[in-house]
């Protein structure tokens, strides 16, 4: 019996101990919203939730911190605000963003640069192993091309693939 007893009182008192340890953890995590900004002497800032005792601190309010139970301290996934509604997006969305529209810019100076050596190797293929061009020109009679533009033609285009294209 005495054995139960003592039993009873050892599973007792660590129950509370570790109910007195929840309890001072969250205490802790409520009083973490305390910033304290100070530097060294390498000139790299620190943030810190306890002041060091013999540097000078600069003591920082956050407002939109996190503590247990509230909502609302982190954006829903894709929102660009930063949680009062019309506030400007994040710098990492920003970033996000034009790393985006370059990416979009590259894209389509991609497309047009392979549509450009499309037309110059379908024009090198259609001038220059033929001797005789016809065209059409702007009044719509039918033109012989001389050869010296011909050539012309089959210098541009070789020269621009070269440059441009694979």
């Amino acid at each position: 019996m005495n054995a139960v007893c003592n039993f009873r009182k050892c599973v007792t008192i660590r129950l509370i101990t570790a109910f007195c340890a929840a309890l001072l953890s969250a205490t802790a995590a409520l009083a973490a919203t305390e910033v304290y900004r100070w530097t060294d002497e390498n000139g790299v800032v620190h943030f810190v939730d306890t002041p060091p005792g013999d540097t000078e601190t600069q003591r920082l309010e956050i407002d939109e911190a996190y503590r247990p139970g509230t909502t609302g301290a982190y954006p829903a996934p894709g929102d660009t605000t930063t949680g009062d509604g019309d506030a400007p997006a994040s710098l990492a969305d920003q970033r996000r963003e034009k790393i985006k529209e370059a990416h979009e810019k590259r894209r389509t100076e991609a497309a047009e640069r392979e549509r450009l050596c499309a037309l110059h190797r379908q024009r090198l293929q259609q001038v220059e192993p033929v001797r005789r061009v016809l065209y059409t020109d702007e009044n719509g009679d039918t033109v012989r091309m001389d050869d010296d533009e011909r050539m012309a033609l089959v210098e541009e285009s070789k020269n621009y693939l070269s440059r441009n294209c694979d």
